[in-house]
C-alpha cells in the first residue's frame, strides 16, 4: 500500500491541475442603456418575453429576459427544471404563486426563451401578492405563475436558471 501511495497523490495532483487549468466562465455585463432598448423593443413589437443575454455557467446555464406584459394572464406555467427570479422595473399588479395546474396542463416548450420544458394550464389555489417597482419574486421551478391583474403595464427583469443545460 505504501507503493500505492505516491501514485494517488500523482493521480490527485494531475486532476486539481487539470482544474485549474480550465479557464473561467466570463463575466457577463448588461448596461442599463441595454435594458432600456430591450423594453422600448419590447413596448414598439408587443412582446412579452425577449432573452437579453446567456452564459453557460458551471451547474447550468443562466440567461436574463427582459419581460412586459400590458394585461393579465388567462393562464398559469409551471418550468419543469428553471428557476425564476423576477425583478419589477416599472408597473404594478397581482402575482400568483403556488397551487396546481387544473387537468387541462399542455406541455408546451418554452426553450427559445430560456424557459425549457414547462406546462400551461389553469392555475387552481395558490398564493396572491401585491407587486411594483423594486420587488423580487423568486419562483422556484415546478412552482404555477401567473400576473392574475394588472394596474398598468408592468415590465420586469427575468433571471433563469437552467440545471439541465
Amino acid at each position: 500500500m505504501i507503493r500505492c501511495l505516491p501514485c494517488s497523490l500523482l493521480v490527485l495532483l494531475v486532476a486539481a491541475s487539470a482544474r485549474a487549468q480550465t479557464p473561467p466562465v466570463p463575466a457577463v455585463h448588461i448596461t442599463p442603456a441595454e435594458v432600456a432598448a430591450f423594453l422600448e423593443t419590447a413596448v414598439a413589437k408587443n412582446l412579452i418575453d425577449q432573452p437579453i443575454k446567456s452564459v453557460d455557467v458551471h451547474g447550468g446555464r443562466a440567461l436574463v429576459a427582459m419581460l412586459h406584459r400590458d394585461q393579465a394572464e388567462s393562464g398559469a406555467l409551471i418550468h419543469e427544471r428553471v428557476t425564476e427570479t423576477y425583478y419589477i422595473l416599472h408597473g404594478s399588479g397581482t402575482i400568483v404563486t403556488g397551487g396546481t395546474l387544473g387537468g387541462t396542463a399542455k406541455p408546451t416548450d418554452l426553450s427559445k426563451f430560456g424557459a425549457g420544458p414547462s406546462l400551461a394550464g389553469t392555475r387552481q389555489g395558490g398564493e396572491s401578492r401585491r407587486v411594483g417597482p423594486g420587488d423580487t419574486i423568486i419562483i422556484p421551478a415546478g412552482t404555477p405563475h401567473s400576473f392574475s391583474a394588472l394596474d398598468s403595464p408592468i415590465s420586469y427583469l427575468v433571471f433563469r436558471f437552467d440545471p439541465g443545460k
